[in-house]
């Protein structure tokens, strides 16, 4: 039978909080807390532990969810290039966050997974990732190393503050019909829309679709019809989308709808307009993550920090935002 963290914990007479903080040696542990849950660990035989083996060459997964976002891929092959200069071996391409090619990089010998996905993927090797801010205020039973958090409702009231300086106040959201990074964006909607506590239901102003190129343009004709003047879209599929089926209705960007995306690609500067988006910093959430790797596989000789680093998507304004018409 496998061993679950619930089983440490109980065996420890501890929480799961605290398995997760040993862990991933974050936060104040006492010593024999430390030790308790540790012998835990050996006396039920758990296998996973950051206290890794040496060894000359070690196979670390990198992973990205199915069909991700381009700042997700970028952050993917800055990380995998950059362990791969410390001597690391690193699965190309990046594995997938389903449970069987994860299951394939651990039987092959993966010792840590790192990724930027924003949820636990339950392995058994330390799982170093991207968190969203607000899960800071949560306790994480997963025992995953966040290695960065990311600013979603920071980069929202960002989006929000734009468009309401120049006059929009029914604003929409165009997100993928699954994924974490949906379910956080339209949560952070919810939570940073200036309209929210108007009595207006904000859910008439999300649409979410495949992530796609029709996807965008359904959508964005929908919430034109539900008489919003701004949308923030989630993927550049569905943004290309976007601009499409506003065209084929003869309507202009930014006259008739203005458009925020989310995350920068260099598609974004070629869109008709130039698009308005909220970059995201892959460089620094690279950086987080391969230092985080580094520090867990004991290569770099440093602690991991006990406050992640917190990134917040910055506005990148362009041509497809303007004054909402009167």
């Amino acid at each position: 039978m496998k061993v679950k963290l619930d089983d440490v914990a109980a065996r420890a007479g501890v929480s799961l909080a605290t398995v997760s903080r040993v862990l991933g040696r974050r936060g104040a542990v006492a010593e024999e807390t430390r030790a308790r849950v540790l012998d835990a660990m050996d006396s039920l035989g758990y296998s996973r532990s950051t206290l890794l083996h040496e060894a000359p060459r070690r196979l670390v997964a990198v992973s990205a969810p199915g069909n991700p976002e381009y700042w997700q891929v970028q952050v993917c092959t800055r990380v995998a290039t950059e362990l791969q200069d410390h001597g690391l071996l690193i699965t190309r391409p990046p594995v997938e966050t389903e449970v069987a090619p994860l299951q394939v990089a651990v039987d092959a010998g993966a010792v840590a997974l790192v990724t930027p996905t924003l949820t636990s993927l339950h392995t058994d090797i330390p799982c170093i990732r991207v968190d969203e801010q607000s899960a800071v205020e949560t306790d994480d039973a997963s025992g995953d190393i966040i290695a960065a958090r990311l600013d979603l409702g920071g980069g929202m009231t960002t989006a929000f503050e734009h468009l309401q300086a120049i006059g929009h106040r029914r604003i929409g959201l165009i997100c993928n019909d699954s994924g974490e990074l949906a379910v956080q964006l339209i949560r952070r909607f919810r939570a940073e829309h200036p309209s929210r506590n108007f009595g207006i239901r904000l859910d008439d102003w999300i649409a979410q679709v495949p992530k796609s190129f029709s996807g965008g343009s359904r959508a964005v004709l929908d919430l034109k019809d539900a008489t919003c003047t701004a949308v923030i879209v989630q993927s550049a599929l569905q943004l290309h989308g976007a601009l499409h089926g506003l065209r084929n209705r003869h309507l202009q960007v930014p006259r008739d709808m203005s458009i925020v995306g989310f995350g920068d690609s260099p598609t974004m500067k070629f869109t008709g307009p130039p698009a308005t988006v909220l970059g995201i910093d892959v460089e620094g959430l690279s950086q987080a993550l391969v230092t985080a790797t580094l520090s867990t596989l004991k290569i770099s000789g440093e602690d991991l920090q006990s406050v992640p680093p917190v990134f917040r998507p910055r506005l990148l304004a362009r041509a497809s935002t303007t004054a909402a018409r009167q």
